[in-house]
């Protein structure tokens, strides 16, 4: 089996935060003039209780749950160590609580294969999958005469153009493949034969030029008299070739008045079938440029950025730029999971794996590697806004017996749809009177994923997903450690924000580069229409992590626009990615939206609990905090500030279960993980029967 398989997803309607290499990197964001860094420096959060929408908790038995309706949105029946979880979400704050179970569960569909090998792989991905390193970026940047005008802050245009394509250059990694396109540099008579063709390749694509990028802008200067954007797109794209991820970041400052026309340019370079991002920013441009730039975005698959100063543009180009190197990514090892129990590949433990969601069962193994161990199993996968698909996983004995069961529901808020997930695990149960538990004796258990049967039309089947396998060792002393913890046990404790001392933060595209916060700490960051940012947060036994995010009353030119972005959501999840807590609202030009979240204490009992959010929390180590916002109706994209603020309590290290002597937690190691991006899913044989 060969690992290094990564899924990298893209999605036109969506965007993805990347991760800066330096966390206190300006935020990558897209201000205007009026909003530019306008976080207020007071810790208050008046009205944010009428900012948060109200989910209700569902805790539920099986019997329970078959008295349902089995397609009501927003209920999750999950069920772990034999019993269904409903879910609650334990986040409280006055009105500010949430239902966990709701937030971000995960959406997939099944993979279909017949594959007879343990481990199987799937040949198309492997072997044609370009890796990220391929990447290459290209920058597009206006020289024509309108660039020696000054911005808004005083700053002439050029100058600022200047700054921050240096910014870019500071901020590359050293194997980030980058050049630089400037198009009306050379022909001042707009006139004059050859003014709409002006344009050149200052500096070739490559990842060795650092020296050169810099002694380009440095000489870059605003002279042209026309602004060829279609030529200069049509030069981009033979500059990038047609090999691996391409981007092209095209800044101007007006509009193309040449032909063709650059939208219908974008349009053809988008048909040709190459993996290729146009990006468009627009410098304080008016609106008949705007659209233009709108539409050379939406038509070339990225997004378009308004930049009115500076600031905001050198926060728009290092968004981008980072975008083209950090897209979403699903990390592991490529397997195919098999229809029949017969055929089922083998899972180890410690490990991550990739494959597609199928209208058939997929089936897999799952050995133990340690006696009367608890096998964990997450999944998770990145849905399209308005996906509703109907998700179950179940871990299960050779014998079919259920040990662990989990069903993700499809949501009617797209704010939970962006990053979907959901966590199983088969334990031992100190309460069971069996003398013999199979599911925690048998030496291989089978996991399956499978697809809910009502569903008629699936829309989640190719869609690539992520299991994280682990196995945690025996707990000797069970039967002595603190029960589960009891729904609403804890209530929400003031955490102090700290604006004067917030760090700047840039949010991961997903759980496979989020950074990872300190408890205690505050954090200024801002977060796009339709973006998911992902980060981590470590927690030990006996603690329960607390987190808010702080979504200021928006000024200037903001408040109208924020009222497109219907919801924004903050949701915490377990190491395996199970939903620990969670919190929803809606963003108001005329108050402050407050987003507060907090998980059970863990504790290793909690596995057995009915509910979601507490069972979820059955295990210490990195927790993942996820902000997300939704989509505007429009697809404009801009920043939106938040201040966000971590903080632990409790005993660290109490209810820390015994372990057998030299057993250790089999969990992936983040760094062992290389990412690739996949080519198209190919086709698969369908099995010849399957097994649900």
């Amino acid at each position: 089996m060969e690992r290094i398989t990564a899924r990298t997803i893209t999605d036109p309607g969506r965007t993805v935060a990347p991760r800066s290499r330096a966390y206190a990197l300006g935020l990558i964001a897209v201000l205007t003039a009026a909003t530019a860094g306008c976080l207020p420096q007071d810790g208050s959060a008046d009205g944010a209780d009428e900012g948060s929408e109200e989910e209700q908790d569902v805790g539920q038995t099986e019997e329970e749950a078959e008295d349902e309706p089995e397609d009501e949105p927003g209920e999750d029946d999950s069920e772990d160590g034999g019993s269904e979880d409903g879910s609650d979400d334990e986040d409280e704050s006055g009105d500010d609580a949430q239902d966990a179970d709701d937030a971000d569960e995960d959406d997939a569909d099944e993979d279909e294969t017949d594959e007879d090998d343990a481990g199987s792989e799937d040949d198309g991905d492997s072997a044609g999958a370009a890796d990220l390193e391929d990447s290459q970026l290209l920058l597009v940047m206006d020289a024509s005469g309108s660039m020696d005008e000054s911005d808004t802050g005083g700053t002439t245009r050029i100058e600022a153009a200047r700054d921050a394509l240096h910014g870019v250059v500071d901020g590359l990694d050293d194997e980030d493949e980058v050049g630089l396109r400037v198009f009306s540099s050379e022909i001042t008579d707009p006139d004059a034969s050859g003014a709409c063709e002006d344009s050149e390749l200052v500096v070739p694509i490559g990842g060795d030029n650092r020296d050169e990028l810099t002694e380009a802008i440095d000489s870059y200067d605003a002279v042209g008299g026309r602004t060829p954007l279609a030529h200069a797109l049509e030069e981009a794209a033979e500059d990038l070739g047609e090999d691996g991820r391409r981007t092209i970041v095209l800044v101007s400052d007006g509009e193309d008045n040449c032909a063709p026309d650059p939208c219908e340019v974008a349009e053809t370079l988008a048909s040709h079938g190459i993996d290729l991002t146009i990006h468009t920013v627009g410098y304080e441009v008016e609106d008949e440029a705007r659209e233009q730039l709108q539409c050379i975005a939406a038509a070339g698959d990225g997004e378009y950025y308004d930049a009115a100063d500076a600031e905001s543009l050198d926060h728009a180009l290092e968004r981008v730029s980072k975008r083209a190197f950090q897209p979403f990514t699903l990390s592991g090892e490529q397997v195919t999971g098999a229809a029949n129990w017969g055929d089922a590949p083998t899972l180890e433990s410690g490990t991550q794996y990739i494959d597609e969601f199928s209208e058939d069962t997929l089936h897999y193994r799952i050995p133990r590697e340690m006696d009367r161990s608890s096998l964990h199993v997450g999944l998770t996968t990145h849905n399209d806004p308005e996906n509703s698909d109907w998700v179950e996983v179940r871990i299960e004995t050779w014998d079919g017996d259920v040990c662990a069961q989990s069903r993700m529901v499809g949501q009617s808020m797209s704010t939970r749809n962006f990053l979907r997930t959901m966590q199983a695990t088969a334990a031992y149960d100190p309460e069971s009177t069996d003398d013999e538990d199979p599911c925690t004796e048998d030496d291989e258990l089978v996991l399956a994923v499978e697809l809910d049967d009502f569903i008629e039309d699936p829309q989640t089947v190719d869609q690539a997903f992520e299991l994280l396998i682990a196995e945690e060792p025996e707990a000797e002393d069970a039967d002595s450690l603190e029960p589960a913890v009891e729904r609403e046990t804890h209530s929400w404790e003031d955490m102090g924000r700290d604006p004067a001392g917030a760090e700047d933060v840039v949010g991961g595209s997903s759980f496979n580069d989020a950074p990872l916060l300190e408890p205690g700490t505050t954090y200024d960051g801002d977060i796009l229409p339709g973006e998911t940012l992902v980060f981590r947060v470590p927690v030990e036994w006996g603690e329960r992590l607390q987190a808010e995010a702080f979504f200021p009353q928006s000024g200037g030119a903001l408040r109208e626009r924020v009222q497109d972005v219907s919801t924004v959501g903050l949701t915490l999840m377990s190491p395996m990615k199970g939903v620990a807590g969670s919190d929803f609202g809606s963003l108001f030009s005329t108050m402050d939206t407050d987003l507060q979240a907090m998980t059970p204490e863990v504790r290793w009992n909690n596995r057995h609990s009915f509910t979601e959010h507490i069972s979820s929390s059955s295990i210490d180590g990195e927790y993942y905090l996820v902000v997300a916002a939704d989509q505007t109706d429009s697809g404009d994209s801009f920043p939106v500030p938040y201040r966000l603020t971590v903080q632990t309590f409790g005993d660290s290290g109490e209810g820390e279960p015994q372990r057998p002597s030299g057993e250790e937690l089999l969990f992936p190691d983040r760094a062992d993980e290389q990412t690739r991006e996949p080519e198209d899913p190919s086709d698969s044989e369908d099995p010849s029967d399957s097994d649900d």
